[in-house]
């Protein structure tokens, strides 16, 4: 009878491991970039892998901090944060990876979309890897579609241009804060546009 019940305990505290269980098989690397991203002047380390035998083709993100022994330690992992290659499962795609970069302590996605593309700029602030800057461009029916938002500021930029001429015709500026800010935890791309 003891021994049961101290397994229906176990399982049940392995339950409530923080650290998630990634089933997939991601075997291709598919970026490997590093920089300082807690400000300990030590290079961290971003990878971005794919599982190429699933149908959907989804991908693993990782954050690893370098510690002053030279080892990594693994603080985010996500299967949100780039869209599967294939989210139907046809060989078309909602959202790309266009590039990943790490530059002035920030990570940077930028996603390319069939009629444009977004950026989204992740800072590590208050223990979390906290989204502090978006900028969405799109080619919308007969205008160009720009947004520009500093989410740390608040401060956001729409604008709508005419194709041909470039003339602006809808420019709008306004203050709109955010608490607390999006977390990359919990992110995917097309949940945080604005």
């Amino acid at each position: 009878m003891v021994k049961p019940i101290f397994i229906l305990i176990v399982a049940f505290l392995l339950s409530l491991s923080p650290e998630k269980v990634f089933s997939q098989n991601y075997n291709k690397l598919v970026y490997n970039v590093k920089g300082d991203l807690n400000n300990d002047n030590l290079e961290d380390l971003v990878t971005v892998k794919a599982d190429t035998a699933d149908l959907h083709h989804p991908f693993l993100f990782e954050i690893k901090f370098q510690t002053k022994g030279g080892k990594y330690v693994t603080v985010l992992k996500s299967e949100t944060a780039v869209m599967d290659k294939y989210p139907e499962g046809t060989s078309s795609s909602l959202c790309i990876l266009e590039s990943l970069k790490v530059n002035k302590g920030m990570i940077i996605f930028r996603n390319q979309m069939d009629r444009g593309s977004m950026t989204h700029k992740f800072r590590f602030q208050h223990n979390n890897f906290e989204l502090i800057g978006y900028t969405y461009h799109y080619a919308a029916p007969g205008a160009m579609e720009f947004v520009d938002y500093n989410l740390s500021t608040g401060e956001k930029l729409e604008k709508k241009t005419e194709y041909e001429t470039d003339q602006i015709l809808e420019k709008k500026t306004s203050i709109v804060k955010m608490n607390p800010l999006p977390n990359l935890k919990n992110f995917h791309p097309l949940d945080f546009t604005y």
